[in-house]
């Protein structure tokens, strides 16, 4: 496997911790004592099994500015979250998901980040998506184990990551393909129950039947996530406007070449990763 797709579980360089101090607050001892605040509140809470070190611990208390109680509270939504999804998330692992992973280039994360250091990842939903081959559930659970992952990542804790929705060639069949249930656990997900600073989500090339998706989604997106929502259509430079093109592949326009990889090529790294995901699944209510 390339260190490409590798997961970068590196330091965070002095560039990298300078916006962690700007955007989190966060500094050795505001670091330091939320640690030790989060980990009481932890052994208070009767009803939370959340593994305690501090690295993990950190998973929590980047994306909500380390205020401990706020960090609580989102450990809480995610075993509340985890719990009213156990039918799909319980103890699901890469293997579980490896045919749709290795074998529909449905959902790929760049090897690059972008100029902001956030990870990008791409989510094809239009005529490269076939829903009797792979569900939405299916599509959920891939995102849902790539947002582990991600949150390893000590820079993208710090950086976040961005989401681009590639809608080309939306029909009718990916259309009945979705559901209300489905578009609720996705936006339930990413407005409440992910440790993930989720910088933006990009919808491109997506045609006029796109309204009627979008007309699910929109009475269940708060108006945070609204703020970081773009719609481009085909104009790339649209999209440029947000991620500078040096960063992005061909197929949107970048000045990178066009991908030569896919979703099967990262899948090494979940396996490698194994560990820390069977760890966050163990997390959640007793």
């Amino acid at each position: 496997m390339s260190a490409l797709f590798d997961v970068d579980v590196s330091a965070p360089s002095a560039e990298v911790m300078e916006i962690a101090r700007q955007e989190l607050r966060e500094t050795p001892e505001v670091r330091a004592a939320a640690i030790v605040e989060l980990r009481n509140l932890l052994k208070a809470a009767a009803d939370l099994n959340f593994p305690d070190d501090d690295d993990f611990l950190l998973l929590y208390l980047r994306p909500t500015h380390f205020y401990p109680e706020s960090a609580i509270k989102l450990m809480r939504n995610v075993a509340q979250f985890q719990k009213n999804n156990a039918d799909l998330l319980k103890n699901l692992m890469p293997s579980d998901l490896k045919n749709e992973i290795t074998n529909f280039d449905l959902i790929t994360v760049l090897t690059n980040r972008d100029q902001f250091g956030r990870r990008v990842v791409i989510v094809k939903q239009g005529e490269a998506w076939d829903p009797k081959a792979i569900n939405e559930d299916k599509i959920f659970g891939i995102l849902y184990t790539v947002h582990k992952l991600a949150a390893l990542e000590p820079i993208t804790q710090i950086c976040g990551a961005v989401v681009i929705y590639d809608f080309e060639g939306l029909g009718m069949k990916q259309i009945n393909g979705i559901s209300v249930s489905g578009v609720k656990r996705l936006l339930t997900f990413i407005q409440e129950s992910a440790p993930l600073r989720m910088k933006a989500v990009h919808f491109v090339k997506e045609p006029t039947l796109f309204s009627m998706v979008w007309a699910l989604m929109k009475p269940l997106v708060k108006e945070k996530l609204k703020a970081r929502m773009f719609f481009h259509g085909d104009d790339m430079k649209k999209l440029h406007k947000h991620i500078d093109p040096n960063y992005l592949p061909a197929n949107y326009g970048g000045n990178m070449p066009a991908l030569t990889y896919a979703s099967k090529e990262w899948y090494p790294a979940l396996e490698k990763h194994s560990d820390f995901i069977k760890k966050f699944n163990s997390a959640g209510f007793k």
